[in-house]
């Protein structure tokens, strides 16, 4: 259980170093408006139950699914809300680092700093709404 944990905040913080080291290559060339980035949050939170939807289409997968959490094993796409989860924290996690190196080196934010921690908070926001479309699917949290 605990190992999860760790390999998540391994991930989190390999994500964290990415994007202070290699920050300009995430953020986009081209402008960036209040509505992309609406669009970049809105695709995480509709993308995320439709795979997830699709995925219990899959003869592979677990019949029943658990609550996104630290704790479980999220590189099994058997249980697709635990991969989706660790991504969006990922994706939050690198936008971090980004705008934390450029606050550092006492640069401004600019609305191409929001693109990855947007998409990431689409995603978390998915998984969450995934498990309450599909709560069926789901065992009770413990």
């Amino acid at each position: 259980m605990y190992k999860w944990i760790v390999l998540r905040l391994v991930l989190v913080g390999v994500a964290l170093w990415q994007g202070w080291v290699k920050g300009d290559a995430f953020l986009p060339d081209r402008p960036v408006t209040a509505l992309m980035l609406a669009g970049w949050g809105l695709y995480g939170l509709v993308a995320v139950p439709v795979v997830v939807w699709a995925q219990r289409l899959n003869p592979r997968n677990n019949p029943v699914w658990h609550f996104p959490s630290w704790r479980l094993n999220p590189l099994t796409l058997r249980d697709p809300l635990q991969f989706f989860h660790m991504v969006g924290i990922v994706f939050l996690a690198a936008g971090a680092g980004v705008a934390a190196h450029d606050l550092w080196l006492k640069l401004p934010l600019r609305p191409p700093h929001a693109v990855l921690p947007v998409i990431g908070l689409g995603m978390v926001a998915g998984s969450y709404l995934a498990a309450r479309v599909f709560r069926d699917n789901l065992l009770p949290r413990t």
